[in-house]
């Protein structure tokens, strides 16, 4: 009971921020951003959209790929959408979209489904926090910001950079493991992880054999997500130029793009609803930028992240109906 109250006030929050902004910044002046945008441009954001998920998809099925052969990338691609669905349309947020594709792969072996959600996970943080690391330095240079603000950016990217070479290092011994017992300390057992023992140590093995026998797949995802993230600012720059922002410089997108991670820092808010806002309006703020500017790029993000949503429903559906559930 504890757990739903505090997810619906965050939702709450979420939705407050939100309507707030909206608000305040004027929905004629956001409509009149919008309307900037031509079909063409929208069919080119939404074909960007489409290769980022692509791209996503094909760095997991290298991970995937090591451990039991070849998997189909439409498939996996497939689960990656149903699990956006997840991620967008439910109270599970983030948590529930990784959940949700281990589910959805179609093989025997449900821990190598477990075991290549979290490397691929972890991998992804990696290449976020260099990115993360590299748009602070850059904005240092770039913007002269009062000690305080830096004191926040610099602790915020070392916690996080602590936080993950932690799970990194515990993952090589065994992270799931670690995580069960370190809730029995606090009597804290829950009978289902408690039956999993022998699957969990299995898990843990799956995932510490990767990163000791697998170096080359590794550095091969972290260079595609790399490239994602260059692939992401490339979408976010295009999406502001679209939007009458003609102004803004490819570096002001790129931090942007980097530094708005910082909105997906809340995994129970479906769609870092309020969040995204303002974090997208703060650093709009920061860098001299137009906050209706910075809402409307929101908005659009929102909406082809609706209909990629709606495509991983579909999914879900054929699902069901081969699964007669």
């Amino acid at each position: 009971m504890k757990q739903k109250l505090t997810r619906a006030a965050m939702i709450l929050t979420g939705i407050l921020l939100f309507a707030f902004f909206f608000y305040q910044i004027g929905p004629e002046q956001i409509w009149k951003n919008i309307k900037e945008i031509s079909v063409l441009n929208f069919l080119i954001l939404f074909f960007l959209r489409v290769l980022y998920w692509v791209l996503r998809t094909i760095s997991w099925k290298v991970i995937l790929d090591e451990y039991e052969g070849r998997t189909s990338l439409l498939h996996l691609f497939n689960a990656r959408m149903v699990g956006h669905a997840v991620s967008q349309l439910t109270l599970t947020a983030q948590v529930g979209s990784e959940a949700t594709r281990i589910f959805m792969v179609n093989r025997s072996n449900r821990k190598v489904c477990v075991a290549s959600v979290v490397i691929d996970k972890t991998i992804e943080f990696f290449a976020a926090i260099a990115f993360t690391i590299l748009g602070v330095i850059i904005i240092f240079y770039r913007i002269p910001l009062p000690g305080r603000i830096k004191t926040i950016f610099i602790g915020g990217v070392t916690i996080c950079s602590l936080v993950l070479f932690f799970l990194f290092r515990k993952q090589k011994k065994g992270l799931l493991g670690w995580m069960v017992d370190f809730l029995a300390r606090f009597r804290i057992r829950p009978k289902f992880l408690e039956k999993q023992r022998d699957k969990i140590k299995e898990t843990d093995v799956y995932i510490s054999e990767f990163y000791r026998a697998h170096r080359r797949a590794f550095l091969i995802v972290f260079l595609l997500y790399s490239l994602l993230i260059l692939l992401w600012t490339v979408e976010i720059h295009l999406n502001i130029l679209y939007i009458g922002d003609t102004g803004i410089s490819f570096v002001d997108s790129f931090l942007i793009t980097v530094l708005g991670n910082l909105a997906f820092i809340f995994p129970f808010i479906p769609g870092s609803l309020g969040i995204y806002e303002a974090t997208y309006i703060a650093l709009f703020a920061l860098l001299g930028r137009r906050a209706d500017m910075g809402l409307a790029l929101v908005v659009i993000r929102r909406i082809l992240a609706l209909l990629l949503a709606g495509f991983g429903l579909l999914g879900m559906i054929k699902l069901q109906t081969r699964s007669g559930k």
